[in-house]
């Protein structure tokens, strides 16, 4: 049986955003949210970094070595995200997940307070 790796997504990866298609084949755990974090605005799409007092919504998917891998080239794993451990909260607990960590500069950027694809000017 191949491994599976838990990964938080909250942003364009998430149902109904473009770059959703990456998972296919993922298994689907659940909505859940990420404490002491919060989501910043960059454009066409989000980052989150550490904030206390803060929480991202998103969605908790299970997948295998190939598609963390193509996750991380997509994030610019290294360079503009850092892929991280954190714990996320789902309905049935806690668990440990992989996080995309945004790894540059968020001074200006708006902070969004409500799940991504909610806001009226993400296109």
């Amino acid at each position: 049986m191949e491994q599976s790796y838990p990964v938080f997504v909250y942003g364009t990866l998430m149902q109904g955003q473009r770059a959703h298609h990456m998972l296919c084949g993922a298994r689907y755990a659940g909505k859940c949210k990420l404490h002491a974090h919060a989501m910043f605005h960059l454009g066409r799409y989000p980052g989150i970094v550490r904030m206390e007092g803060e929480t991202v919504w998103g969605e908790l998917y299970y997948v295998n070595q190939e598609m963390l891998r193509t996750m991380d080239e997509y994030e610019e794993e290294g360079s503009l995200y850092l892929r991280r451990e954190v714990e996320v909260e789902l309905q049935s607990g806690v668990v440990r997940a992989q996080a995309y960590i945004y790894n540059r500069d968020v001074t200006g950027c708006p902070l969004l307070r409500r799940p991504w694809g909610t806001q009226e000017n993400e296109r």
